[in-house]
């Protein structure tokens, strides 16, 4: 977080090479983003472009007190989902097409520990997937990608209340549907 912040001073400064590094380190994230709310490689790499033009016009009013990545990701995820709606795409959940949850250790579980995981995180991301893109996205964010209430209100344009009323109702939901699942494989 720290080297962010001094790029970000340098640019300020009107070192260009300052700029280039932070485009280097975060365009395939920027990429990613938009790609997964996208789903289309021409518009990601449009949107992509779009947001470090955005950054570059919009540095000065980045507020330090949140990490650049998450500044960097409201940007993206708003800019990608403006431009999906100008142009009629269809949106897609921030984790589709990607795996939600990272691979167990193989070798640290035995073959039906690992089966169990995997039918876990496949019921999960079910569950997932057949929420609202906006819900599925809070619920990333804050399990999937480790952000703060406050993140994802800065991410989302939500209020931290209303984040964290949606955060609550989505874990019961989660819960429910997972329980149910449960039950009926039994």
């Amino acid at each position: 977080m720290e080297e962010d912040l001094l790029l970000v001073q340098r640019v300020l400064r009107g070192e260009q090479a300052a700029f280039r590094q932070l485009v280097e380190q975060y365009q395939n994230y920027v990429f990613t983003i938009a790609m997964r709310v996208l789903n289309s490689r021409e518009e990601a790499e449009e949107v992509a472009q779009d947001v470090f033009l955005k950054v570059y016009k919009m540095l000065g009013s980045y507020r330090q007190e949140s990490k650049f990545s998450s500044w960097l990701y409201a940007i993206t995820y708003r800019t990608a989902i403006d431009n999906a709606r100008k142009k009629k795409l269809p949106l897609q959940s921030i984790e589709s097409g990607s795996t939600a949850f990272q691979a167990p250790d193989v070798n640290s579980k035995s073959p039906a520990e690992l089966t169990q995981d995997n039918d876990l995180r496949n019921q999960v991301q079910s569950v997932i997937n057949r929420l609202k893109p906006s819900d599925a996205n809070i619920i990333t964010l804050y399990y999937l990608h480790e952000q703060s209430v406050q993140e994802i209100a800065e991410i989302t344009g939500l209020s931290v209340t209303n984040v964290k009323t949606k955060l609550f109702r989505l874990r019961e939901q989660l819960r429910q549907e997972l329980t149910a699942s449960a039950l009926d494989q039994h």
